[in-house]
């Protein structure tokens, strides 16, 4: 078995697939989506998974809730950052129930009074114990005393319960509130704004189109190990298909796979200024090789 078969060996026991060259590229042909993605040979020295094509920047930002938009925050031509809010739908009636869930998720009287009269006849029963054994009391005093220990009990079980749902609650208000807000999921320039102030949205509306003419997105589809290592080191070698550039692309999101149960997409970002000027009118749609040896290393 020569240097390269041992990496490939290496890799294939890693990501989980047969340990084979042959079988190993078949596997991974099989896991990718049809004329995006190819297997790409290895080097013992490279690592290189498989390539995929780089397509520009172009987000549309979508309402993730219905609503009213009664606030717009940008217009065409605006640079946006990462994270920037565009705008927002009304708020009162959302923010009203994430105030009272806060409110009720953080009021513990109910749960420490229950607390406190369970402890307090834990003590007692115990004290009633002690007393039986030096035949100080009667049993029936003891069985009591155990009865309105285990009610008291109960009744703080309860609480602690309501507490939990509570905390539900708190989290599913807290994640309707921030519905109500747009915001960039990447750098950019402001291309379109499709509604108006006043207009209604429904669930998915597209409300907002960013474009970045630096940036290139090259999706690639992996494990959830590899997805999970890559966003830990942040970026990761890409190389242009003639083999001549070598960046870092930047691991901007994860997401499910659609085509593959429990498989991951990892979003990679390389920007057009990082390569040679006679190479940036071509990236557009070239296959980058995605080179992950300090990923594959981790995963031993």
């Amino acid at each position: 078995m020569n240097q390269s078969d041992i990496h490939f060996h290496l890799l294939g026991r890693r990501l989980g697939f047969p340990f084979a060259r042959t079988s190993l590229a078949i596997a991974l042909s099989a896991a990718l989506p049809a004329n995006s993605q190819t297997p790409y040979p290895t080097r013992a020295a490279e690592m290189v998974l498989y390539q995929s094509a780089a397509s520009k920047v172009l987000e549309k930002v979508r309402s993730e809730a219905p609503g009213v938009m009664v606030e717009i925050s940008v217009k065409v031509g605006d640079p946006v950052r990462k994270g920037q809010i565009l705008g927002h739908t009304e708020l009162d009636a959302t923010k009203l129930q994430l105030d009272l869930a806060q409110r009720a998720m953080e009021s513990k009287a109910n749960v420490e009074a229950a607390q406190g009269q369970a402890e307090a006849w834990t003590v007692t029963r115990e004290e009633t114990e002690d007393a039986v054994h030096r035949r100080k009391t009667e049993e029936s005093r003891l069985s009591w005393a155990v009865a309105m220990e285990k009610m008291y009990r109960a009744n703080y079980d309860s609480q602690l319960e309501v507490e939990n749902v509570q905390l539900v609650q708190y989290e599913y208000w807290k994640q309707q509130y921030e519905k109500r807000f747009l915001k960039a999921p990447v750098d950019g320039i402001i291309s379109e704004v499709l509604v108006d102030l006043g207009k209604g949205v429904n669930y998915a509306t597209h409300v907002f189109t960013i474009r970045n003419e630096n940036l290139y997105i090259i999706p690639i589809p992996v494990s959830a190990a590899v997805a999970e290592a890559a966003s830990a080191e942040g970026t990761i070698p890409v190389r242009s298909s003639d083999g001549k550039s070598v960046s870092k692309a930047k691991v901007d999101s994860v997401s499910d796979d659609p085509r593959q149960v429990g498989g991951k997409v990892l979003k990679l970002m390389i920007e057009a200024s990082d390569f040679p000027s006679a190479l940036r009118a071509k990236l557009m749609g070239m296959k980058f090789d995605v080179l992950l040896p300090e990923l594959a290393a981790k995963l031993e």
